[in-house]
């Protein structure tokens, strides 16, 4: 809620672990990202062709599983049992082949001494296809939300 408090054209330094002085270019954006390509578009497909959408789902559910990560209902932000991940992964409308997208929230840095800008992931959500009576994708539910370090 600081960063709210900012005045326009003010930009905020700051020193993200190097010598670099990188400005705060935003403190936290949602950056929504397909992971899966619904409709064997080329320009998609083009987009996707060097991401391992199974090592990434894999870790995390691993994370969660090992309690390095906490899982959160998304629209509540209520912590999740591994109960509750177990039950995911039991119901019928869920596969992990089916998470399709991501939803980062995230902080950019700019270095424009160096030309360098930095990305620091602070949450990732998953969310998986779902579909009508048709078999249609409908849209995506989130699976959870998880905070990272």
């Amino acid at each position: 809620m600081a960063a709210c408090n900012l005045k326009q054209n003010e930009p905020q330094v700051v020193n993200p672990g190097s010598d670099e002085n990188f400005i705060v270019i935003a403190d936290t954006i949602v950056n929504d990202i397909i992971i899966l390509n619904p409709d064997n578009d080329e320009w998609t497909e083009y987009c996707l062709r060097n991401l391992d959408k199974k090592t990434l789902v894999d870790e995390i559910f691993k994370s969660v599983y090992a309690g390095e990560l906490i899982p959160y209902e998304f629209f509540q932000n209520e912590i999740l049992s591994i109960k509750d991940i177990k039950a995911l992964e039991n119901d019928s409308t869920f596969s992990r082949d089916k998470i399709a997208r991501v939803q980062f929230e995230e902080a950019w840095h700019y270095d424009s001494a160096n030309q360098k800008m930095v990305k620091k992931v602070h949450s990732i959500m998953l969310a998986y296809e779902i579909y009508n009576s048709l078999g249609e994708i409908k849209g995506y539910k989130p699976a959870f939300k998880v905070y990272l370090k």
